[in-house]
């Protein structure tokens, strides 16, 4: 019915339609057919169109409540949607303030939040669920579609998103996590050059976003760091960058 609300908008860039094939069978069969709706990026032909470019024309496409980017060649064959659906009741109890989640991840202090079955084994299980993370495995990303969370427009590529989009929720103040909802993913995680291609872009990108910086507002200056320290060492570097800056302006006039 047109005026039945979408729960699910599952999105997904395609250059293999066999593969497809087998996920839409999968996903139909494990309930994602009411109120869901099915978008992709034709990547089939020749002309590719990249992850972050791609995955977010289908965002801003999509009109389901949840926004799944998934890989083509996963297949639901453990849980299902009604699991799906608690598993994100129990994440909104325990965290209203969650914007993308995945079923595998790695969380601040570096150990691995994970469930999944792929090449590296089989029913795979690792660390409580749900559990807050800090980067995701870009095989399986559910995200609020009212959240405003998108990928990068400034980063191409195919790898690296799911880490991306974690950092973009955390900028606009939502959490991620890694929820156990069990699915098998069949692509063999290798990394060709492209992956370092990315690699150098996302690290540039976002090492410049995190640096050290002191910004002046309409109404005081303000310094900016990521560094886990006492105030009174951050208002010594800020003094100093405010003197820094005062003498480098100074030394530019009389040039």
């Amino acid at each position: 019915r047109p005026d039945m609300e979408l729960i699910f908008s599952i999105c997904t860039l395609v250059n293999d339609r066999h593969h497809y094939s087998s996920f839409l069978r999968s996903a139909k069969a494990a309930g994602f057919v009411d109120n869901c709706e099915f978008l992709t990026v034709d990547n089939t032909s020749g002309k590719q169109t990249d992850a972050y470019l791609g995955l977010n024309r289908l965002i801003e496409k999509s009109s389901g409540r949840f926004v799944i980017l998934c890989h083509q060649d996963i297949v639901f064959d453990f849980d299902n949607r009604k699991i799906l659906e608690d598993r994100l009741i129990k994440l909104e109890k325990m965290d209203s303030n969650w914007g993308v989640c995945g079923v595998a991840g790695s969380k601040e202090n570096g150990s691995a939040a994970i469930r999944i079955t792929d090449h590296t084994g089989t029913d795979r299980h690792i660390g409580e669920l749900p559990a807050q993370v800090i980067a995701l495995d870009e095989c399986f990303l559910l995200l609020k579609k009212g959240s405003g969370v998108r990928v990068s427009r400034d980063i191409k590529g195919f790898h690296l998103y799911g880490t991306d989009i974690c950092i973009v929720a955390q900028a606009l103040g939502y959490s991620s996590y890694a929820i156990n909802f069990h699915i098998r993913h069949l692509g063999s995680g290798r990394m060709g050059i492209d992956y370092f291609d990315s690699y150098n872009v996302f690290e540039e990108k976002w090492s410049t976003f995190m640096a050290d910086k002191h910004i002046v507002t309409s109404g005081a200056a303000v310094f900016l760091t990521g560094r886990s320290e006492p105030k009174v060492i951050k208002w010594l570097r800020a003094s100093f960058v405010r003197k820094f800056r005062k003498l480098r302006r100074k030394w530019s006039n009389r040039l």
